[in-house]
């Protein structure tokens, strides 16, 4: 087990929703987590990710840094979504190797697993089809996480390892309507439908589909016991919670938590996506200690920190 006291810890991706959650969890172990802004450095800049990390020398890396949203954003952008995470992937497994990093941590999500109807999404089935097509260049993309960290090994010896996390949600995620994803719209959607006092809101699909949630400091506490424990690039390590919920019973967690009267109207002419995601969470039990909080417990606190914060968070992009 890595003891990452009095270490230096890069995450890209750091001030954003995720990021933010894995400096916190880096910082609680006595660790220094470098973080960085566009504007600081542009991870697609291969020269320029080298020189900001010869400047900071960090000893390990988390790559938490993507380019994507819900479904209408892949819809619109399949091709940038395409080629930034994957230039994103290669450029950071590059400038590690290159500089010596200790260990690097690369997140992908449950997108590039194939739509195969699959009860549980276990680790060995990561390559066995496609991704759904509403997503399939995230999830392709996000993919070369895995395929990096297993090449890097081979040729250079160098300890990378890619874990796959789940629908994440929280404080300080993105609301707006175009690059959210399904929890952050319907929060966004009810909560002002509360304060316009609307008759109805409107909600893509069936609410059929099922989907696993996971609160976002839950995820980044188990993402950083990974750095410190799990080091196979052969596999990716699945992180998640093991329960799924259907839509249709996250919307009505929101409906009750934001007090909204009116009615739902469910839009089944708006695609649903995958039907069913859930990851198998058997290995992530040998390297990851936790007890993640449920849905609605984790509901609660984001859509608190959203009323609260309103304004702020829509004007997030």
């Amino acid at each position: 087990m890595i003891d990452l006291s009095g270490s230096k810890v890069l995450v890209t991706g750091g001030n954003g929703f995720f990021g933010k959650a894995i400096c916190k969890a880096v910082e609680s172990r006595g660790a220094t987590a470098i973080s960085f802004s566009s504007e600081q450095c542009n991870i697609l800049d291969l020269y320029g990710l080298i020189q900001f990390m010869e400047d900071t020398r960090p000893d390990y890396c988390i790559h938490a840094a993507g380019y994507n949203g819900g479904i209408e954003f892949n819809r619109m952008y399949p091709a940038d979504i395409l080629y930034s995470n994957t230039v994103m992937a290669l450029n950071i497994h590059h400038a590690c190797e290159y500089l010596g990093v200790k260990k690097l941590i690369s997140i992908t999500t449950s997108c590039a697993y194939p739509d195969t109807g699959m009860e549980l999404l276990k680790e060995e089935d990561f390559w066995n089809g496609q991704p759904n097509p509403t997503i399939r260049p995230h999830g392709i993309a996000k993919r070369v996480l895995q395929t990096a960290s297993e090449a890097y090994r081979e040729q250079y010896d160098f300890n990378s390892a890619a874990v796959c996390v789940t629908n994440l949600y929280g404080p300080y995620d993105t609301f707006d309507l175009v690059r959210t994803k399904v929890v952050g719209a319907l929060i966004r959607k009810f909560v002002e439908a509360k304060l316009d006092e609307d008759d109805s809101v409107e909600c893509w699909g069936t609410g059929a589909p099922m989907r696993e949630f996971m609160y976002v400091d839950d995820a980044a506490e188990a993402v950083v016991q990974a750095l410190e424990k799990y080091e196979d690039s052969s596999k990716v390590l699945n992180i998640g919670t093991g329960k799924d919920i259907t839509i249709k019973e996250l919307v009505d967690n929101i409906v009750e938590i934001v007090e909204y009267e009116g009615d739902v109207d469910w839009n089944t002419d708006k695609p649903d996506g995958q039907m069913k995601k859930l990851l198998d969470t058997t290995r992530m039990k040998e390297f990851v200690n936790l007890s993640p909080i449920d849905v609605k417990e984790g509901l609660e606190k984001t859509i608190k920190w959203y009323q609260a914060n309103k304004e702020l968070a829509d004007a997030k992009a």
